[in-house]
């Protein structure tokens, strides 16, 4: 027996991860710092959203960017 799954349309009306990303790169290095990340929920869900947890990613990262093998440029 096969079951019909529903699909997700190609188009909508959320932004893309990548979209999001752009987004949160407000310097447009390239890259998103956890202080972009921190400002951007910040700014979308206001300045009380998940104070602690944001203030001990920034801290831990030292306001840097993680550097990761995966980044790369979205265009």
């Amino acid at each position: 027996m096969l079951c019909a799954l529903p699909t997700l349309a190609a188009t909508s009306d959320e932004p893309s991860v990548a979209d999001n990303i752009r987004a949160m790169d407000t310097d447009h290095d390239g890259q998103v710092s956890v202080t972009e990340i921190k400002a951007y929920l910040q700014k979308k869900y206001g300045a009380d959203y998940q104070r602690d947890l944001l203030e001990l990613m920034e801290k831990r990262a030292n306001a840097k960017s993680c550097g990761s093998s995966f980044t790369r440029d979205l265009e």
